[in-house]
C-alpha cells in the first residue's frame, strides 16, 4: 500500500489546504498533539511567564534607551546621528523578537486557549522547511527522509514559545489561522480530525498529495535506531510500551507473524498510550534519530 496519496480536488480537505497555502505552494506539515492535558497546561503557563518576562525586558530596554538619549553627554551635533543609529538597531531587534515570539503567542496561542481550552487531541499545523527533491529514491527511502525532516520540524522542544528555542535557527511557529479554521471545519463535519494525522501535504498542479508519515514504523529498518528505541523504553521502565510498539510492526495470523498495514485508529491508540506515559512518540524517534546521526 502506497503511503503517498492524492486528494480529490473537490474534497473539503483539499479546499481547506488550498485556502491556507502560500503563493510558493510550500504546503504543510500536520500532526495531532496527544500529549497529556496537564503537560499542555504546564508548557502554556511556562510560555506565558516567558513572554511576560520578554515584554518587561523589552520595555525596560526601551525606557533606558530613551533616558540615555535625553541625557546623553555627547555634543548636540553628534547626539542626533548616534541616537538615531542606535535606536534603529535596538528597535529592529525588538521588532524581530516581538514578531517571532510575543505576537504569535498572545494573538495565537492565548486566543486558542481562551476559545478551546486544553484538549486531549489538538491539531498542529506548520509550514514545512525546504524539502529536497528525491526523484531517484524509492518510496520507502523518500518517506524515511521526509519523516526525519518532519519530526525535526515539529519537535516541541523547538517551538517558538519555548525558552530553549528562542535562539535556535530551527525554531518554528504554528500556523494559527489554519488551526482555527481546521477546528471550525472539523466541528462542522467537513472532515475528520484524524485526516490531519502526522503527514506532509504538498500541492502540485492543483492536486494535493499527502505523504502519510504516521506509517513510518512500517518501514523502519535501521537496526541501530530500533535498538536505541528499545533501549530507551527499557531504561525508562516502559517495557509495556515496547510490547505495544512491537504489535504495530506485525500482525498475528493463525499463529504466524505477518507484516500488515495498521489502521490510523491502531496508530492513534498506540500514540495515546505513549502520551499517557508522558512520552511523545514522534519526538522520541526524533531524538533517537539525532543521536544516531
Amino acid at each position: 500500500m502506497s503511503r503517498f496519496k492524492q486528494l480529490p480536488p473537490i474534497s473539503p480537505l483539499a479546499h481547506f489546504l488550498a485556502q491556507h497555502d502560500d503563493p510558493f505552494h510550500r504546503g504543510f506539515i500536520t500532526r495531532l498533539d496527544r500529549s497529556p492535558v496537564a503537560t499542555k497546561r504546564i508548557l502554556f503557563f511556562k510560555a506565558f511567564a516567558l513572554n511576560i518576562i520578554v515584554l518587561l525586558c523589552l520595555a525596560t530596554l526601551a525606557a533606558v534607551t530613551i533616558v540615555r538619549d535625553l541625557y546623553s553627554p555627547l555634543p548636540s551635533q553628534f547626539r542626533l546621528a548616534i541616537c538615531i543609529t542606535q535606536d534603529v538597531l535596538i528597535g529592529s531587534a525588538i521588532m524581530v523578537l516581538i514578531r517571532s515570539t510575543t505576537i504569535p503567542f498572545f494573538l495565537g496561542e492565548c486566543r486558542l486557549r481562551i476559545l478551546y481550552g486544553f484538549r486531549p487531541s489538538e491539531v498542529v499545523i506548520r509550514k514545512p522547511p525546504i524539502i529536497p527533491t528525491m526523484l531517484n529514491n524509492t518510496e520507502d527511502q523518500r518517506m524515511e527522509r521526509y519523516w526525519r525532516i518532519a519530526t525535526r520540524a515539529v519537535n516541541p522542544d523547538l517551538l517558538y514559545s519555548n525558552a530553549s528555542a528562542i535562539l535556535s535557527p530551527e525554531y518554528w511557529t504554528v500556523e494559527y489561522s489554519a488551526v482555527f479554521d481546521a477546528i471550525r471545519r472539523i466541528a462542522d463535519g467537513e472532515f475528520e480530525e484524524d485526516a490531519l494525522e502526522f503527514a506532509i501535504w504538498k500541492q502540485n498542479n492543483g492536486i494535493w498529495n499527502v505523504c502519510e508519515l504516521w506509517r513510518m514504523h512500517e518501514i523502519m529498518t535501521n537496526q541501530q535506531e530500533v535498538s536505541m528505541f528499545r533501549t530507551f523504553l527499557t531504561k525508562s521502565g516502559k517495557q509495556e510500551l515496547l510490547a505495544i510498539w512491537q504489535d504495530m510492526l506485525s500482525c498475528t495470523l493463525s499463529g504466524k507473524a505477518t507484516e500488515c498495514s495498521p489502521s490510523p485508529r491502531a496508530y492513534q491508540v498506540m500514540v495515546d498510550k505513549f502520551a499517557r506515559e508522558g512520552l511523545d512518540y514522534e519526538t522520541v524517534w526524533s531524538h533517537i534519530s539525532e543521536k544516531k546521526s
